[in-house]
């Protein structure tokens, strides 16, 4: 087993300091005593005009600071970065644990952004001309919804919109695509996981900006909510055989974990490896649901 001493966190959103984390510097004093961060998309405002020089200079102070405490930074790429790295996903644990950023799970990638119909387009666009190209169908779907996170901004260009909480309030039905969605999304990460034969045990991503911890056929799925609104992110960490969820608490010094973890999971790379039978005839080509049917 990977013995890096290990913390993932999602959606920092910096470069947008209302609606993302105040400063790179912050978590200097959130990764103390760990070997590596995992950065599991959304790491900054880089597809934003506005924020996108302050985003790039602000990931590159923490790729900085990283490197000064001698810590390894790996950066996922998410909807808001889609090419701030060529990393999707990443295997901890022999592969019980998955993670990704889980703009991937949904065809639309945001069901609840003014662009959510020319991204599912765009999405399954790109799915089948990477399929042609003999990627696995879990890459090819890993990097369509790559491309659909592009076409976002410059849909909302065109439109003259903005997906963001003040933009919804002109848009009511944004917030019930939201609620439904954060209502149905433990479900959909499981289906997905079965559908692209995800063997992991745990599945850890961000994306939807709301934390939690759900189990669902045989996995755990953990979601580190988000710097940004409703500003209530969760961290994770791999340390020896166990996995632990945290609390992210901050001050104006800087970011830490709670006092104790809010979850602890024992990590058995044999004896967590479990799946319903059912799951066994879900095959990988079988077709994936439009927005509106999920």
């Amino acid at each position: 087993m990977d013995q890096a001493r290990t913390l993932i966190l999602s959606d920092l959103h910096l470069g947008r300091r209302r609606h993302g984390a105040r400063s790179a510097d912050l978590f200097a004093t959130l990764w103390r005593g760990f070997d590596r961060v995992i950065f599991n998309g959304d790491v900054a405002e880089i597809h934003h005009p506005r924020h996108r020089t302050t985003a790039a200079r602000e990931v590159m102070r923490l790729l900085d600071l990283c490197e000064r405490d001698g810590v390894e930074a790996i950066i996922l790429s998410g909807n808001h970065d889609p090419f701030i790295s060529d990393h999707r996903r990443i295997s901890l644990a022999g592969g019980e644990i998955f993670i990704t950023h889980g703009d991937v799970f949904h065809p639309a990638v945001a069901p609840w952004s003014p662009a959510a119909p020319q991204m599912e387009e765009e999405n399954e666009r790109a799915f089948r001309a990477l399929r042609s190209e003999s990627s696995s169908a879990l890459e090819a779907r890993l990097e369509a919804s790559q491309h659909a996170s592009h076409i976002e901004w410059i849909e909302l260009e065109k439109q003259s919109r903005r997906s963001s909480v003040r933009g919804m309030l002109v848009r009511p039905w944004a917030i019930l695509e939201v609620l439904w969605y954060w209502h149905r999304f433990p479900d959909i990460v499981a289906r997905f996981a079965v559908e692209h034969h995800i063997e992991a045990s745990f599945i850890i991503c961000g994306h939807t900006h709301r934390p939690g911890v759900w189990e669902r056929s045989g996995r755990t799925i953990i979601n580190t909510g988000s710097f940004g609104f409703p500003g209530r992110p969760l961290g994770v960490t791999v340390v020896d055989d166990s996995l632990d969820v945290w609390k992210i608490e901050s001050s104006k010094t800087g970011y830490t974990l709670s006092s104790k973890p809010l979850h602890s999971f024992p990590l058995d790379e044999a004896a967590r490896v479990r799946r319903e039978s059912s799951a066994l005839n879900v095959r990988e080509d079988e077709g994936r649901p439009s927005a509106a049917a999920m």
